[in-house]
């Protein structure tokens, strides 16, 4: 057990070095974080200097080229900017923020700690980046700080940084020991981002901890160990997933986003990595128990409980089952992870993650059914088999009718079908036929996966495509009406409302709550204002019908509104299409009391353009969508609103009349309709090619557990670890043909993608340029472009932004902003107002004509196009487009060629199984002929010779095999001719010498009788000769028996066959005896017939109780044990005694002819008996302990 306490003392190293190293990181004190913040800030800072320093040369000064990514620097003479190396910073108030002498700054959102440096006239300004703070967060504006400092966040929301003066937080100083800031981190351990290298000591803690588990299974001495150590490691493992999941540790592991996700449901799956922890865990224990358990299948109580046995195995697998079937099941129904791996849309690492943990739970019911069937094989005959598991998973049936199980009844079908198979195969087949059932048990099980997903997924989708109606059904913005309860008071209380609405400027009060009051930045509705005195009236359309303004108003809160928490506004569900809110507010005027209503409409934006992705405050919604929906909004059997990939009708005729909802499939697409109060249908429909490739996930999840089945993770045949780097020939062919075309297919999806992406680059680049050039052309005819002297650019440029789709930004000659169609982006500085440097450095200074730049503003990645615009009054301008589409296109370009790239590698690839058998088996099969017939080659026996015809190294070998075969034949004649004089000389001389022995005494009898005629006395002559008589006729009687014997043997072959009853004979055998042992005991099983010679087998069991009586030292009491038995179709004929034992010297010549222990034996009892008994197709074994005893079985088959 050495090797045991080795590996587990080596697994506890990893779990403690992992646990200390985890620990050191995870030191919250305030102090030490504060410390190694200040120490990372200090090392920066000095960096920087010695950068600053750099520039005290002349040749760094005319071209500096800065670096590092978390820096910018800048460069005045006097007030003006000369040089930049990041355009983020740039602001109009650029000079005076970085004159101000403050050591820390935020500009455009971003804080910068200051570093200055003066060479000469020019003054240099180190900005070292803190932190992002953006003003709201979204799908693409997220908050970052600077890595290189320590704090490693995905949103660095909770890192807050304040002003010296301000309350709260901790002083931090720059390396001159000046005031800083204050910093106050709320970051919680779920935020960092993980350390992952901290996850190997963890993994390796895990195997080694299942190694050490294999290990203890090999060396236990009993199996009743074997059973202590597979339920004391079962018990340990459910122990420590529950605290894993209890206490979330380790905390490295379950930072992972794997094991964040939505709760799964259940005590060890609550995300999809505990999922994958503990299918691997179980699919491991399993594996490895099964594949080390030793069972002694003769032990009596096994066979006494084996019909226990067979039950708790079933019953476990059934629970198993049902594991499996509630984890697809709640896998997919609580989290938002798609199966649907063939599509790759909405594919991200959680499905990837589940996917193959789903396979690892089929690869391990597999396991534990072959198994069983493998333990049921030994103690069941294949009727009592087949019916013992059906019987109990009928009753399984049963219980899943009448309790609330995961499974149906009807799907206990799918155990019941694979231990059918397993036990046709396992008792029927040969084992290499058994590898084939295994195949279609892993097809067969892939199967039930991908139909269970699709089903639960289908299913899911149904819901979400409900919800989804339902949101938009309710035509809310949760985010819009959160700002709204903010204004609601201020709107109430503020004076400038109150004197607006004295005024009674619509126009004016309605721009100033939108603006002033209310952020509208990242909002597309329209703010109009009403007033209503009690005698103002509108014309209503089109009836042209007067209605008093607050009565019109009032009727349509009262009708249509829904009061948006405690406020005075109120959402207006008229199921049009738009997003509405109405709020109604009293002031008091001098015209008397007024009501002022404040409408806000949703107005349709530019989707996916860019720009308005920075400015949405939609959190998750694009992200997150699982499904391509379009919907469609009907009122009184008219379209009203509709968006999306299919085409709605104008009339709601052609859906037919509609009562309920319901679902149908028209023109490729799933259609949910469901009818609305007051004549309103909302259509939310999905193409049907959503899950058109889902069936082929199974070519996925044959792929998956063909690879971990073919490189021995999780299932071997042959039942032995070293085998993983022993492998056959054929399964090294099969494993070398699929890696050389996944590898092939790797390497042209890849080029495939490069070259694509390149050509779709270039594509994109002369598509942007040409409409560069062409915005160029449009406004180069202007006589200004510069929205500081003509303001009425800003709206040209606007236009031709909403025509064209495209943002426009034109920068001077110096590199300053002067006009943008989204001016709100600068503004609210989500972008610096100076241009890109290396533009600037391409267009302005190298005069190039055009220059295309990759770029990113916040998360949102895009292609910006240069261009130099001269008017026609010879004012040079950069123009600059950022064309964001270019990413989404180019991104649906790539997925499409993956996603027909890889799902083609994957028909190619389970082709290439099933090829690479064929091709495999074409090339071992005359192997595998020479194989068996060198295992079938025997000397003295027929060996054919094999037939092939081809000349090549296989050809070369069955010639030299059937030249061996020739040899072998000439050198088997030899062999047998001098064995044969060699018997014949042995058998001669054993035979002189048993004659020779009594003839010596005869001798000298009949000389001493001739010594006595001599002598003349008749009396004395007629006693010798009466003595010498007895001796004679006794000597006479010796050799006439040694005679019989050899006799015997010799006639061994001509045996009597008959069925005749074993238990009879044994017991007349042993009664034969009782009167010579001191103690014999008989356990005999009646009625036991065997088909043999009665007269030989009489022999070996008179000869084993003989052989027991005679063992049995003088002074000893005597102790025979005689039992037959018969035990899963095999007779048992056990013969034990406390004689002196076998010698270990001689236990391997017992079975020779000749030899025997005693003085007056001829050494042929025991040969005879070897002899007779595997005549009868049968064994002799025995076991001894010197000076204890000895114990033969003999083993016969009851139908031999």
């Amino acid at each position: 057990m050495k090797k045991f306490w080795l590996v587990l003392s080596l697994a506890m190293f990893c779990l403690a070095v992992a646990s200390l190293w985890e620990y050191s990181l995870n030191d919250w004190s305030v102090d030490k974080k504060l410390f190694l913040f200040q120490e990372r800030l200090k090392f920066e800072e000095k960096r920087i200097d010695d950068q600053l320093r750099k520039l005290d040369h002349e040749a760094e000064r005319q071209n500096p080229e800065w670096k590092g990514k978390q820096s910018v620097l800048v460069g005045f003479k006097g007030s003006k900017l000369v040089y930049w190396s990041n355009e983020r910073i740039g602001s109009p108030r650029l000079y005076e923020i970085l004159s101000a002498g403050n050591d820390l700054v935020k500009i455009n959102n971003l804080y910068f700690d200051v570093r200055k440096h003066a060479v000469g006239d020019t003054v240099y300004y180190a900005l070292l980046f803190i932190k992002e703070d953006y003003p709201y967060s979204s799908n693409y504006v997220k908050s970052h700080f600077n890595p290189s400092l320590g704090e490693n966040l995905d949103d660095a929301s909770k890192v807050i940084i304040r002003e010296t003066w301000e309350d709260g937080g901790e002083l931090v100083y720059n390396r001159d020991g000046r005031p800083l800031f204050k910093i106050e981190s709320r970051v919680e351990h779920g935020d960092v981002v993980p350390t992952y290298f901290l996850l190997i000591p963890y993994i390796m803690f895990l195997f080694l901890l299942f190694y050490a588990y294999e290990i203890s299974l090999d060396r236990a001495r009993s199996f009743r160990m074997q059973l202590f150590h597979v339920f004391g490691f079962f018990c340990f493992i459910v122990l420590m997933r529950a605290l894993m999941v209890e206490y979330k540790v380790p905390q490295t592991l379950y930072a992972l986003p794997i094991f964040t996700t939505s709760q799964v449901g259940g005590r060890f799956i609550v995300s999809v990595g505990d999922l994958f922890v503990t299918m691997f865990c179980l699919a491991h224990y399993f594996f490895i128990t099964f594949n080390k358990l030793k069972i002694k299948y003769d032990e009596p109580r096994l066979v006494r409980y084996k019909y226990i046995f067979l039950v708790g195995f079933v019953i476990g697998v059934f629970f198993y089952t049902n594991l499996l079937h509630f984890s697809i099941n709640t896998l997919i129904e609580s989290t938002q992870v798609s199966l649907n791996i063939a599509r790759f849309i909405n594919v991200d690492f959680s499905s990837i993650v589940a996917f193959i943990t789903l396979i690892i739970a089929g690869m391990g019911f597999i396991v534990l059914i072959n198994s069983s069937v493998r333990y049921f094989q030994n103690l069941f005959s294949i009727s009592q088999a087949f019916f013992g598991v059906t019987g109990v998973l009928v009753f399984c049936a049963a219980l899943c009718y009448f309790f609330n199980f995961s499974l149906s009844p009807l799907e206990c079908l799918f155990p019941l079908s694979l231990y059918l198979l397993f036990i046709l195969g396992v008792y029927l087949m040969k084992q290499d036929a058994q590898k084939s059932i295994f195949m279609i048990a892993l097809v067969v099980v892939c199967i039930y996966i991908i139909f269970l997903a699709k089903s639960s997924e289908i299913h899911r989708e149904q819901g979400v495509r409900a919800s989804f109606a339902n949101e938009i059904i309710k035509e809310r913005d949760p985010i819009f009406e959160h700002k709204l309860l903010e204004v609601n008071e201020e709107i109430k209380q503020s004076q400038k409302v109150d004197s607006l609405v004295t005024v009674g400027d619509t126009d004016l009060l309605a721009a100033y709550i939108s603006s002033e009051l209310l952020d509208m930045t990242g909002f597309y509705y329209t703010c109009k204002a009403m007033i209503c005195d009690p005698r103002d009236t509108i014309l209503l359309t089109p009836t042209y019908e007067k209605y008093g303004c607050d009565k019109y108003y009032d009727k349509l809160i009262d009708s249509l509104g829904t009061r948006v928490g405690y406020t005075s506004f109120f959402n207006i569900k008229d199921f049009d299409g738009v997003v509405e809110y109405l709020g109604r507010f009293s002031f008091s005027t001098p015209r008397g009391g007024s009501c002022v209503y404040i409408r806000f409409e949703s107005k349709n934006r530019h989707e996916g353009i860019g720009y308005a992705q920075i400015l949405s405050r939609e959190i998750g919604v694009e992200k997150e969508a699982r499904y391509p929906y379009s919907y469609a909004k009907y009122k009184n059997g008219v379209l009203v609103d509709s968006k999306g990939d299919f085409s709605y009708p104008r009339s709601l005729e052609r859906f037919g009349k509609i009562e309920h909802a319901r679902i149908m499939n028209m023109d490729g697409f799933s259609h949910m309709v469901i009818p609305v109060e007051n004549d309103g249908v909302c259509i939310v429909s999905l193409g049907d090619d959503v899950f058109a490739l889902y069936y082929l996930n199974l070519l996925y999840a044959i792929f998956v557990s063909g690879i971990l089945t073919s490189y021995g993770m999780f299932f071997r045949f042959d039942g032995g670890w070293g085998s993983f780097r022993q492998t056959s020939l054929t399964l090294r062919i099969k494993k070398n043909i699929i890696t050389l075309i996944g590898a092939l297919f790797l390497i042209m999806t890849i080029m495939s993608i490069i070259v694509n992406a390149e050509s779709f680059e270039r594509r994109h680049s002369s598509k942007v340029i040409e409409l560069s050039r062409y915005i160029t052309d449009e406004l180069e005819h202007n006589d200004c472009v510069d929205a500081a002297k003509c303001p009425q650019i800003l709206k040209k440029l606007k236009d031709m932004s909403e025509v064209l789709w495209v943002d426009i930004n034109i920068y001077n000659w110096d590199g300053a902003l002067v006009a943008t169609s989204r001016p709100v982006i600068f503004e609210k500085g989500f972008d610096g107002t100076l241009l890109n440097p290396k533009a600037f450095e391409q267009i302005v200074k190298r005069g190039q004509i055009n220059f295309v730049q990759d770029e990113r503003i916040v998360e949102l990645a895009y292609m910006a196009v240069y261009m130099p615009l001269v008017l026609e009054s010879g004012e040079r301008y950069v123009l600059s487009i950022p064309y964001f589409t270019r990413g989404e296109e180019l991104n649906k370009d790539i997925l499409l060629i993956v996603i027909i790239a890889v799902n083609i590698a994957m028909i190619v690839m389970v082709l290439a199984f099933i090829l690479s058998s064929i091709v495999a088996e074409r090339i071992t099969k005359p192997l595998q002929v020479v194989n068996e017939k060198l295992r079938q080659m025997r000397v003295g026996g027929k060996n054919e010779k094999i037939v092939y015809h081809e000349r090549d190294e296989i050809g070369m070998l069955v010639k030299e095999y059937n030249e061996m075969v020739d040899k072998l034949e000439a050198n088997v004649k030899k062999l047998a001719k001098s064995e044969r004089e060699s018997a014949w000389r042995e058998m001669a001389r054993q035979i002189a010498h048993e004659i020779k022995n009594p003839l010596t005494p005869m001798k000298l009898n009949l000389q001493f009788m001739q010594r006595t005629l001599q002598k003349g006395d008749m009396e004395e002559v007629r006693q010798r000769f009466k003595d010498i008589s007895a001796v004679l006729i006794e000597q006479i009687d010796h050799m006439a028996s040694i005679a019989s014997a050899f006799s015997d043997f010799a006639k061994l072959q001509e045996a009597n066959n008959e069925w005749f009853d074993l238990s009879e004979l044994v017991n007349g055998c042993a009664k034969l005896f009782h009167e010579n042992v001191d103690v014999m005991e008989c356990d005999i099983e009646p009625n036991v017939s065997v088909y043999g010679d009665r007269d030989q087998v009489n022999r070996v069991i008179v000869n084993l109780l003989k052989n027991a009586e005679q063992s049995i030292p003088e002074g000893r009491e005597g102790h025979v044990l005689v039992r037959l038995k018969t035990v899963l179709g095999k007779i048992i004929l056990l013969v034990k005694d406390n004689g002196c034992g076998i010698p270990e010297s001689i236990r391997d010549r017992i079975s020779e002819p000749n030899f025997t222990t005693k003085s007056g034996g001829t050494g042929l009892g025991l040969a005879m008996s070897y002899k007779i008994i595997e005549a009868m197709g049968g064994s002799i074994t025995f076991e001894s302990v010197e000076n204890e005893g000895t114990t033969f079985y003999v083993v016969l088959k009851q139908d031999n």
